[in-house]
């Protein structure tokens, strides 16, 4: 992995600076994968596609943002003394919370479908995070986290966004039907005729669904 500048954007709302790293090229060496699409790659690491400000709590899309200029990735003493000192105290941009996700729908930050899809898709992975980082021998004693009704109204309206007739959201569906607990649905869904890169995960999510586990499980 080798990085790039930082980017220094503008809050479209308060005009305060923040900060987005880049990346001149990475792998995805040492990625982990989940059956709800989440993946981590540590040698791919990627901006989030909205974030809150940090001096007014806005929500913003960081295509919206203003790019007002770039923080090189080395800095000499003459190169220092060009940059603003407001830049060079910018705070990166961070993913959101579940939390701030449903906030953040709450407060009209989707304009467009396919960001709503975005947002409810970020919050179902943000709830699983905690299941994702016990590990295994969590999962397996059953010392589960129960769903709050918010998660779960978001995971119903989740199911009327993903578009079955293109893969990876049919797929996306059934495991969502499975986290929700209506195993037979999600089973009949993934009576499809995947493309065959598909084929491991699908055998996964409907083995999961046979075996009755709601859980979100490792791709290994």
């Amino acid at each position: 992995m080798i990085p790039g500048p930082d980017k220094i954007i503008e809050c479209p709302n308060c005009k305060g600076f923040a900060r987005v790293f880049t990346l001149v090229s990475g792998n995805t060496f040492g990625a982990r994968r989940w059956t709800d699409g989440k993946m981590i790659a540590p040698m791919l690491p990627r901006p989030p596609a909205i974030t809150k400000c940090r001096d007014c709590g806005h929500y913003f899309w960081l295509s919206d943002a203003k790019k007002v200029g770039e923080l090189p990735s080395l800095w000499g003493v003459e190169e220092k003394k060009k940059i603003p000192p407001e830049w060079r105290t910018a705070e990166h941009v961070r993913e959101l919370s579940e939390a701030e996700y449903f906030e953040a729908i709450k407060k009209g930050a989707a304009e467009r479908e396919e960001q709503e899809l975005h947002l409810r898709i970020g919050a179902w992975w943000a709830g699983n995070d905690l299941l994702r980082y016990q590990g295994q021998s969590f999962v397996d004693k059953s010392r589960i986290v129960a769903r709050s009704p918010e998660a779960t109204m978001n995971l119903e309206s989740l199911l009327e966004l993903l578009n079955i007739g293109d893969s990876d959201q049919r797929l996306m569906k059934a495991e969502v039907l499975r986290e929700l607990g209506r195993f037979e649905e999600a089973i009949r869904l993934l009576e499809f005729d995947f493309p065959s890169e598909y084929g491991s995960v699908v055998v996964l999510i409907r083995n999961l669904a046979q075996k009755k586990d709601p859980i979100v499980r490792e791709i290994l």
